[in-house]
């Protein structure tokens, strides 16, 4: 099977030669400077030639955020850029490119066709409708506006919506993602940052409006969100979304109770990342635990974030020659 027939047919829960091996997440800075220090060639410098020098499976991932190079940057993480509405008009004009500024059809062209040999798997990024007013807001401010400024909150989704929209039509257009996330982390180690009254009132109206353009092209969406997501699933399912990752171990995540409540969602990561180094009994434990989600089908298994600079670029090869054995062990 080709890395796009083995995927797809993957997610329909049908048979496999065996589970792709996507490392969906790249690699923290500070590993690969590691690697570099150990080996790791220094020609190689995009996530693609590296994927392959480790003999993983192929991707390209687009991720189209909603700003123009000219939007500023907050003065740290987790500050905003704004406090009102009138000042997220003024910041307008640096928000929202329309897609002829921020897609590069020739580029996206060659992709297409290299998709259509079956050699990559195409997966789409956009920003979703918690992540990004964070951005503007900060994560304090943010938190307060779901009960100060319920209309400043919805007037950014709105304005989200209907970039998305576009730009996943122009996008799709040129190519059809395979499968897209939309970036959202709306829960952290001890469950989400909100309520599902308020997913309810400011999160879900814009995905039930998203989605059936999604489902349309046939891109299979999920959420990307960090933390216990335990909580949150049913409550995105509901809106139409269809795969989560990472699932995060630390967080408390585990793909088999998960599986067992939701049995036809898909899911990607779960590979606890901090038994990495810790050598072969560790790694094989792992992926004992996550052996019998993996035989079900819908699910990948890969790190459940980016693997961290304790790892030797050994101990990498040795993940990866393990997670080789058990995708073919299905």
């Amino acid at each position: 099977m080709t890395h796009r027939e083995r995927f797809h047919a993957l997610m329909r829960f049908q048979p496999v030669d065996r589970l792709p091996m996507l490392e969906w997440a790249s690699w923290w800075d500070l590993t690969l400077g590691r690697w570099r220090g150990e080996g790791l060639p220094t020609e190689l410098v995009n996530d693609w030639e590296i994927r392959t020098y480790f003999g993983l499976d192929d991707f390209r991932q687009y991720w189209i955020g909603p700003r123009r190079p000219t939007c500023p940057v907050p003065a740290a993480h987790g500050l905003g850029l704004i406090s009102n509405r009138d000042e997220y008009e003024a910041l307008k004009p640096h928000l929202f490119p329309e897609p002829s500024e921020i897609l590069d059809r020739a580029h996206l062209e060659e992709i297409a066709a290299r998709q259509a040999t079956g050699e990559i798997v195409v997966w789409m990024t956009l920003e979703g409708f918690f992540w990004f007013p964070r951005t503007l807001l900060g994560i304090e401010r943010h938190l307060y506006a779901f009960y100060e400024d319920p209309e400043l909150m919805h007037a950014i989704n709105e304005d989200l919506l209907a970039f998305n929209l576009r730009t996943f039509d122009a996008f799709s257009s040129i190519v059809t993602p395979d499968f897209m996330t939309f970036a959202e982390d709306m829960s952290f180690n001890r469950g989400p940052m909100i309520s599902e009254d308020l997913f309810v009132e400011y999160i879900a109206p814009y995905y039930r409006r998203m989605l059936p353009t999604v489902h349309e092209r046939g891109t299979l969406p999920f959420v990307d969100s960090d933390g216990d997501i335990i909580e949150i699933l049913p409550w995105f399912i509901n809106v139409g979304l269809e795969g989560f990752l990472p699932l995060e171990r630390q967080a408390g995540c585990d793909v088999a109770a998960m599986r067992e409540r939701h049995p036809r969602v898909r899911f990607i990561g779960a590979f606890d990342k901090m038994v990495m180094n810790h050598g072969e009994a560790a790694i094989r434990a792992e992926f004992e635990r996550l052996l019998p989600v993996m035989r079900q089908g819908g699910f990948i298994p890969a790190c459940d974030h980016q693997t961290p600079p304790a790892v030797s670029m050994e101990d990498y090869k040795l993940y990866v020659r393990l997670l080789r054995e058990y995708c073919e062990a299905i």
